[in-house]
């Protein structure tokens, strides 16, 4: 299937990759971000508040909450009941009026002791013995029986004793500090108060929940719920969507930002030439004799590999002779990190513009010798192959056509315990399964020539990158 996409051009474009890396990126960057913003701790608050069975019990019992039932409730009815008790309305009825006044002004006076002092002296049988004498008239006894009738007849002394022997007056006896009369008072009192009046039109309000700080709280919740970047939030942060960047972590990179090559990372020179020699080589069959630094230039985050006619001397490798001195008519460029980095497993990717397909580019791989040796992507015989040399004898190779080489495209090896796998945008080239290497490999870039050229070529590599398993 891969081999025919890359013959029907069906794959991805470099440009379309790389934005969706970006834009993937950035959206994670954001989803990190957002992870520690205030909003989304507030929002989390909030959603621990108001799911808990604390705050819906508490939001139903307010709710639920009426004025008929409650405490004031009662209390005010029987203040009610009281207010028209006949005894109260009574009682006050008589502190409030004049016979009550009048009654308490004569009780105890002079006036009632002399006249009850009369009737007893009246009534008494002495005095009744006397009344028939022939002599009663005209004397003392007979003027104190005409007083005594006379105040008798008095409306003032009536009143009097026909208030105390009325109910009302009894009425007020019984009333007047009585337990009864303090219960009335003092929920009458109560009923006053401006907390009693303030609990009341609580208890009443229909909407008193609204008027709850519970209730800004709910209210703040729903429009956070809402908010554009919760919702985002949620959808995304348990999603598949940011799989690739979670489960990986970037172990080497270079984007090539300076202006020449970082010596911290890259060797130019074979990783054994610059360890057992001290000398930059070249091997049996190479045109060009590999330079220092002259075939290296650095511009707007670009590094290119040049090939060039020029003759130089330099050192070859053959394996019958050794070293030896020999005249070249070309030069390129060679870089590793067999001193920087290694890596066992991973994502190994680079975006390449390999160049002339009929040179030499390569983006490789190697351990400490000749083999394992992986080409992630070269040119070679006019097209683009995969490499893949388990030993000196055992070769798997996919090539495609070399119009893969005249633009930039994203080459990625994808190396794990018991697979290889090449791609170029993403799209698999070649698939290994046996023979796969157990041990760290190192990162090459080279150019190079098999064959003569008439003028100056160049590998370009954007960046490369490396990514490994989180653990």
């Amino acid at each position: 299937m891969a081999s025919l996409k890359f013959l029907l051009g069906l794959i991805p474009s470099t440009a379309k990759i790389e934005q969706a890396e970006k834009a993937l990126t950035t959206e994670f960057d954001k989803l990190s971000a957002f992870a520690g913003s205030d909003t989304l701790k507030k929002f989390t608050e909030l959603k621990e508040l108001v799911t808990s069975s604390s705050f819906n019990q508490k939001k139903k019992e307010i709710e639920s909450l009426s004025f008929k039932g409650s405490e004031e409730y009662a209390r005010e009815k029987e203040f009610l009941s009281l207010q028209k008790a006949k005894d109260i309305v009574l009682y006050f009825g008589t502190i409030g009026g004049s016979s009550l006044k009048k009654f308490q002004e004569l009780d105890g006076s002079e006036k009632i002791k002399g006249y009850e002092s009369l009737e007893k002296l009246v009534q008494s049988l002495e005095f009744r013995q006397k009344a028939k004498a022939k002599d009663f008239r005209g004397s003392d006894d007979d003027k104190k029986l005409q007083e005594f009738n006379r105040l008798k007849t008095s409306s003032e002394i009536k009143e009097y004793y026909a208030f105390k022997k009325s109910k009302e007056y009894s009425n007020f006896l019984n009333t007047d500090g009585s337990t009864r009369l303090a219960r009335y008072n003092e929920l009458k009192e109560y009923v006053a108060t401006p907390e009693f009046k303030e609990k009341k039109n609580y208890l009443l309000d229909k909407k008193r929940f609204e008027k709850n700080d519970m209730f800004k709280k709910l209210q703040e919740f729903d429009k956070l719920k809402k908010d554009e970047d919760i919702l985002w939030y949620f959808k995304v942060k348990d999603s598949n969507k940011f799989d690739i960047l979670k489960n990986r972590e970037l172990t080497f990179s270079d984007e090539f930002d300076g202006d020449k090559l970082d010596a911290k990372i890259w060797l130019t020179n074979y990783y054994w030439g610059d360890k057992m020699l001290h000398d930059n080589y070249s091997v049996e069959n190479d045109l060009q004799a590999y330079t220092e630094k002259d075939n290296f230039e650095i511009r707007n985050s670009l590094l290119k590999i040049i090939t060039k006619p020029q003759k130089v001397q330099g050192k070859v490798w053959t394996s019958t002779d050794g070293f030896k001195s020999k005249e070249f008519a070309f030069t390129s460029g060679l870089i590793n990190t067999g001193k920087s980095f290694r890596q066992k497993y991973g994502t190994f990717s680079a975006k390449i513009k390999l160049g002339d397909p009929s040179a030499k580019s390569a983006f490789w791989m190697l351990a400490n010798k000749i083999t394992p040796h992986i080409d992630v992507c070269r040119t070679a015989n006019g097209k683009v192959a995969a490499n893949y040399f388990a030993s000196v004898n055992k070769k798997v190779k996919g090539s495609v056509a070399a119009k893969f080489a005249n633009d930039f495209y994203i080459f990625t090896l994808e190396w794990s315990a018991d697979k290889l796998v090449w791609k170029i945008n993403d799209t698999v080239l070649l698939t290994q399964t046996s023979d796969v290497p157990q041990e760290p490999m190192y990162i090459l870039f080279s150019g190079g020539l098999d064959k003569p050229v008439n003028s100056m070529i160049a590998m370009e590599i954007d960046w490369v990158r490396v990514y490994q398993p989180k653990k």
